[in-house]
């Protein structure tokens, strides 16, 4: 949703997860928001051809191998943050592939969709943390994130795969603790990663989002240099907005339009046990975030890591 919103923007362009466009999209298919698999979608193609003019001799599958060095993370990540630091300190030439092909693709997406800022809404903090390191882009770091329980709940459900829908694979239901237990640990990640960048770095409640879309709009522009001030007025008006090229992420970027609507179904249906289990893993980093045990939603009062990249001029 956010994505779609700030996409709206006539600077920005909305490209959703963009980690996964080599795998999912060029070379697995997986649809873009416009209806037509990546590997035809007219943009995409654009990008495509204009990353590799300007990087030659670069492929799609070279460019994934350099992605499951650098970003794959097993293990909670461990041996990909160890060499986050080694190549801080003594860069290999693959490292200085992965950096040049991956500033060539966001300048590609910039220059064919006009817009000098791309939001890459991928969930990796590691991800995040290597964009923040690359010295042709402008990278600012929004940490969008909701209540523990809510996600508990959101991963408890099971979905079969429809590639038309946006379901790449099908999702079995998760138990809260695994849920409860993924939260905690990239939500600790992207916290640690907005203490080394500070300046550069905002931090977003989807309740705040949802239920003050004015205020957080206003902390997003003034953070951003945005003027938001139109685009706040669409969600205040209740009107839709359109995915135009996002790719993987949550099939809301299928359906065509979107609003803004909150959604506290968590609230009434997960179980008074999965509560207890959320609250007892992630309780101590909730209420860091300004969450409490028995308050339910809307409150006053911010993981998903969601880049927003300014290529440098």
């Amino acid at each position: 949703m956010l994505d779609t919103v700030l996409g709206s923007h006539p600077e920005v362009v909305g490209v959703g997860e963009l980690a996964n466009l080599h795998s999912l999209g060029w070379s697995q298919g997986d649809v873009c928001a416009c209806g037509q698999p990546s590997f035809e979608c007219e943009f995409w193609s654009r990008v495509r051809d204009e990353w590799q003019r300007l990087v030659p001799g670069v492929t799609v599958d070279s460019y994934i191998r350099l992605q499951a060095r650098f970003e794959r993370v097993r293990l909670f990540g461990v041996s990909r943050w160890l060499r986050l630091f080694k190549e801080q300190r003594w860069p290999s030439r693959e490292f200085h592939d992965f950096r040049q092909q991956t500033e060539a693709l966001f300048r590609a997406i910039a220059d064919v969709s006009g817009r000098a800022v791309v939001v890459d809404s991928s969930k990796s903090p590691l991800r995040a943390s290597w964009l923040a390191r690359m010295p042709g882009l402008d990278v600012r770091l929004l940490h969008l994130l909701r209540d523990a329980r809510a996600v508990a709940w959101s991963r408890a459900k099971a979905y079969k795969a429809d590639v038309q829908a946006g379901i790449t694979r099908e999702f079995l239901p998760k138990p809260a603790w695994i849920s409860a237990g993924y939260w905690l640990w990239v939500n600790l990640i992207s916290l640690c990663l907005r203490r080394v960048h500070k300046a550069t770095s905002l931090e977003l409640r989807y309740e705040d989002f949802v239920s003050q879309p004015a205020a957080a709009m206003n902390r997003i522009g003034a953070w951003s240099g945005f003027e938001v001030a139109a685009t706040t007025r669409a969600l205040l008006d209740g009107q839709p907005l359109h995915p135009e090229h996002t790719i993987a992420g949550n099939r809301l970027r299928m359906s065509g339009s979107v609003t803004l609507k909150p959604d506290w179904e968590w609230t009434d249906k997960l179980p008074r046990w999965d509560r207890a289990v959320c609250w007892l893993m992630t309780g101590w980093l909730l209420k860091r975030f300004g969450y409490s045990r028995r308050a339910v939603p809307p409150f006053n009062g911010s993981p998903k890591s969601l880049v927003l990249s300014r290529v440098a001029e």
